[in-house]
């Protein structure tokens, strides 16, 4: 199977917005790497067809097609490598999505444990798997261990070039860690850094910029400043609409903590109608 053309129409599809076709032609050219015992093939269209049902949150499909390509590398003798790393990564963000966050933590610390083990130890994917694994550690309330997650992946940013928005991210995901175990200090002097990066390179531009708006907000919302954390989360809900549209979860959170101010601020007309609008998306996206 020429793997270049597999791709090219792959993109082409998509660019296309046919979705439809797109997973047709990925599921022919599955049964086609099948029925030629094409093993490369096979492995490498089970993860670009199982990031499309990942994407379509269709998580039992994709579970499947990850096993079958892991199961294939470990019959080819390549439990060992980068690319099964990579394989149990995309496994496991299908798990985390899926809602099964312990399962998706002990794979994501077996594949860190094979990039080490590959020599990628100083690799910008590790310091990406990192923050995936203090994600989930966040929801698993085990914040000393997000936060350790999140420097070695700080770590390792730092040493590679052209890497300050990732620097930032993490940055801010750092922040959220210290505001939740309580150390307001430093969550606002490292929520700031992230901010002062990510002006520096993209102004407001940048998708992420506004959970840096947004996390600011939330520490001085803790701080009793409710002021400026209303004025963050209006700024954080233009940020989202413009970047994610207002038809999101973010953007309800948002409304709902915009109100929260409002309410401490005696202003609670005005409280009402964020809270209303929250509630109208939520009922609108199912939750």
């Amino acid at each position: 199977m020429d793997i270049n053309n597999f791709y090219y129409r792959v993109d082409r599809l998509f660019e296309e917005k046919k979705a439809a076709e797109a997973e047709q032609f990925m599921k022919d050219t599955l049964a086609q790497a099948e029925a030629e015992c094409d093993a490369g093939a096979i492995i490498t269209v089970c993860n670009e067809l199982g990031g499309y049902y990942r994407a379509a949150s269709r998580y039992s499909e994709g579970i499947e097609l990850y096993e079958k390509a892991l199961r294939i590398m470990r019959e080819m003798g390549l439990a060992a490598s980068e690319h099964y790393g990579t394989t149990l990564v995309n496994y496991a963000t299908m798990y985390t999505m899926a809602g099964d966050i312990v399962r998706a933590l002990n794979l994501y610390t077996e594949a860190a444990e094979i990039y080490a083990a590959a020599g990628l130890g100083g690799d910008y994917r590790l310091a990406a798997l990192f923050n995936n694994m203090s994600y989930i550690c966040q929801d698993l309330e085990d914040y000393p261990q997000a936060q350790e997650y999140l420097e070695k992946a700080l770590f390792i940013l730092r040493s590679q070039p052209d890497s300050d928005i990732e620097i930032a991210v993490t940055n801010t995901n750092l922040a959220s860690v210290y505001l939740a175990m309580g150390m307001i200090g430093e969550a606002k002097v490292t929520i700031k850094k992230a901010m002062d990066i990510f002006i520096t390179e993209s102004g407001n531009n940048d998708v992420h910029y506004a959970g840096a708006v947004c996390t600011l907000g939330e520490i001085y919302f803790k701080e009793g400043a409710f002021d400026k954390a209303c004025a963050l989360f209006k700024e954080g809900l233009n940020l989202t609409e413009r970047d994610y549209g207002s038809d999101t979860l973010s953007y309800a959170v948002l409304c709902s903590n915009t109100a929260e101010c409002l309410k401490e601020m005696g202003r609670a007309e005005e409280a009402a109608e964020y809270s209303a609008i929250a509630a109208v998306i939520r009922e609108r996206i199912g939750l």
